[in-house]
């Protein structure tokens, strides 16, 4: 099968103080990382960060001393910046919403609930309509009556939904590495020895279908948040839309939310019905 485009590295920094948990790769706070690995917000290693060199989009605590200085650079550099792994206050979100952060990571998850008298950096992150959310909807990582609360409250515009998938996704039920650390893998979670969620085992067209059930809301208006808005977050303008002279990468679906046909740079990579369904040589679908 023919690759999709590698579009970006992910960095992430975070706070070096109560870990907040859930897993992801070494180098930020909870998601199973190893406190050896934390780092605090500094200039002189982000020097060689930008588009160019293949960093769209970096993941902070905005706790940290010195984090709005770094949301500051990096946004000057045309690189999106999003809160996560993080016991930021809804105060301290505030003073990094001034600097320009413009997203948050995994809302809901390796930070502090939200409380009526805190709302914390998850309520400040679901009241900015400037704030582009990531949400993982596998009913596991974040429940479905939550789901539905961050879809009414952001709407396609301001939500992107995302897997958080590890390297199992896919693979039987066993044991799996993430990066140094061992990973116990069921039917339908990844988790560390102490129960910690290690990522997840969701698919796209699994949490595109978990939304419109959880959200009661109609599939056409989901599907931005996997496409459109993603593709504008990080100023993909090729990508994310169905125009002519853009990347034709496309996925088709039944009216049920099930994948058809996966189409990468023009060409049929996955076709569940390949009697019906044909990519002609002068790259016209016939449905």
């Amino acid at each position: 099968m023919q690759d999709v485009d590698f579009l970006a590295d992910h960095a992430r920094m975070a706070a070096t103080d109560r870990i907040q948990k859930g897993a992801a790769l070494p180098g930020a706070i909870g998601h199973g990382y190893d406190p050896a690995h934390l780092r605090q917000p500094e200039l002189q290693p982000i020097e060689r960060w930008s588009i160019e060199n293949g960093v769209r989009l970096v993941t902070l605590a905005p706790e940290l001393v010195g984090a709005d200085v770094l949301v500051r650079e990096l946004r000057r550099r045309g690189i999106v910046v999003s809160a996560g792994h993080s016991q930021a206050t809804y105060e301290q979100a505030q003073v990094a919403f001034e600097a320009g952060l413009n997203a948050g990571t995994h809302l809901f998850n390796a930070m502090p609930a939200i409380e009526h008298r805190a709302p914390g950096l998850a309520g400040a992150l679901l009241a900015n309509p400037q704030v582009v959310v990531g949400l993982i909807a596998d009913n596991i990582h974040v429940h479905p009556a939550m789901l539905k609360l961050a879809w009414q409250s952001k709407g396609s515009r301001g939500l992107v939904l995302v897997t958080d998938a590890m390297a199992a996704l896919g693979e039987p039920p066993g044991t799996y590495q993430l990066g140094d650390l061992e990973v116990t893998v069921n039917s339908n979670t990844a988790r560390l020895s102490d129960g910690t969620l290690a990522g997840s085992l969701l698919t796209q067209d699994v949490a595109l279908r978990n939304m419109i059930e959880a959200s009661g809301a109609q599939m056409a208006d989901i599907i931005p948040s996997l496409s459109t808005t993603p593709a504008a977050l990080l100023n993909l303008q090729q990508k994310g839309v169905v125009r002519p002279g853009a990347d034709a990468d496309l996925t088709l679906v039944t009216p049920q939310g099930e994948v058809v046909v996966t189409i990468v740079r023009g060409q049929i990579v996955h076709n569940t019905e390949p009697e019906r369904l044909q990519l002609e040589p002068d790259r016209r679908l016939e449905l």
